[in-house]
């Protein structure tokens, strides 16, 4: 069976899964917007208290935040499906079985997160037909070319992060400190609520280290201000070395984690 039969198979078995699942789909999507129109309220009652950080941008604290939850809940489903799905690989007593097919470790990480990236992608969608038709939201200065840039090596560095992440679930199961820190720190420190500079020196100096807020930065730059390369080589050079370290980091750390788990006898333990 090769990969691309393998990934199929995975689709389907989550699309019928998630089909069964109705009431909890719809009532995903209505806490969706739900969820905008909260930040949209923000916006109209107090967006004029941050346009000395949102002025780099030119856009609103709703344009801003909107197009920033989008962004980053696209590219943080790499950061969160791989170990999700192996900790449910787990839970059903399937995980041994699963890394056993001859179809190698990361084709089949793939073929486990192929869903959750498709059902991103229709989320996505929906926060488009949002702003647009809801929302009213405009880009008439997106350079888009450049804003897929961003996108591209952003996605590889939060799915390096997300197979960082599941080496945790391999060895240890429960307790995984990067997804925690992923979960509750990324969107806070990364600019994604807000422009990291209104955050205090010493939270800045945390912030920088962190690859979102290069990302959630030149995304906002190229759709607000229609941003060129010139203006983003900087932001793309350190997602560029992100990319460079944690992508091949990342595959070599959990083929390790999974040799160990297979050495001492805990692959299938949960």
């Amino acid at each position: 069976m090769n990969s691309a039969r393998i990934i199929s198979a995975f689709i389907r078995r989550d699309f019928l899964t998630e089909k069964s699942y109705r009431l909890s789909f719809a009532l995903g999507a209505l806490a969706t917007l739900a969820n905008l129109a909260v930040f949209f309220f923000i916006g109209k009652l107090f967006g004029g208290a941050l346009a000395p950080g949102l002025e780099p941008y030119g856009a609103g604290y709703f344009a801003y935040v909107f197009t920033a939850l989008a962004f980053f809940g696209y590219i943080g489903t790499g950061a969160g499906s791989y170990a999700g799905r192996l900790r449910l690989e787990q839970t059903q007593g399937t995980l041994e079985a699963a890394l056993s097919t001859p179809v190698g470790v990361l084709p089949l990480l793939a073929a486990m997160s192929a869903w959750n990236f498709l059902f991103a992608s229709f989320e996505l969608l929906v926060y488009a037909l949002a702003g647009v038709f809801i929302f009213k939201l405009e880009l008439p200065l997106a350079n888009w070319p450049l804003a897929a840039l961003v996108f591209a090596l952003s996605a590889a560095c939060f799915a390096a992060l997300g197979i960082l992440s599941s080496c945790f679930v391999v060895l240890f199961k429960r307790g995984n400190p990067l997804a925690w820190l992923l979960n509750n720190f990324e969107g806070l420190l990364g600019g994604v609520y807000f422009p990291v500079a209104v955050l205090p020196g010493w939270l800045l100096g945390v912030a920088n280290l962190l690859p979102v807020t290069y990302a959630v930065r030149a995304f906002q730059l190229a759709l607000h201000k229609g941003a060129g390369f010139q203006a983003l080589k900087s932001d793309l050079a350190v997602l560029a070395a992100f990319d460079i370290v944690l992508v091949p980091a990342s595959a070599w750390l959990f083929g390790l984690a999974v040799r160990r788990a297979r050495k001492t006898g805990t692959l299938g333990e949960y």
